[in-house]
């Protein structure tokens, strides 16, 4: 029988430079909006959580978005979307950058 969900058990979390940057990037401009070192540091953690939670078991959940490059995944949490590839034996999370709203 096949799974239509594929498991793959403990899987690495690693983030590149530029994810790393993008990470930094959104808490400066939240620190701007908010004036808040708590409510900033409380997002980030929530962004990097949900991106551990979602792919260190279930790496193929985020669509295939083949527009960005060869094998790349998107997966969204809150209009940031989270570029990811997978690799043999961890997930290289390439770029994080906040989605705007479509002109209409």
């Amino acid at each position: 029988m096949k799974h239509l969900i594929e498991f793959f058990p403990n899987m690495k979390i690693e983030f590149t430079e530029e994810s790393l940057q993008n990470l930094d990037d959104i808490a400066h401009y939240l620190f701007e909006e908010t004036k808040s070192k708590a409510i900033t540091a409380k997002h980030i953690r929530k962004l990097r959580a949900f991106i551990k939670a979602s792919l260190i078991d279930f790496p193929k959940l985020g669509r295939p978005a083949e527009e960005f490059g060869k094998n790349i995944r998107k997966l969204v949490y809150q209009r940031y979307c989270i570029l990811y590839i997978i690799e043999q034996e961890h997930i290289d999370i390439i770029t994080i950058y906040k989605e705007n709203l479509p002109k209409i």
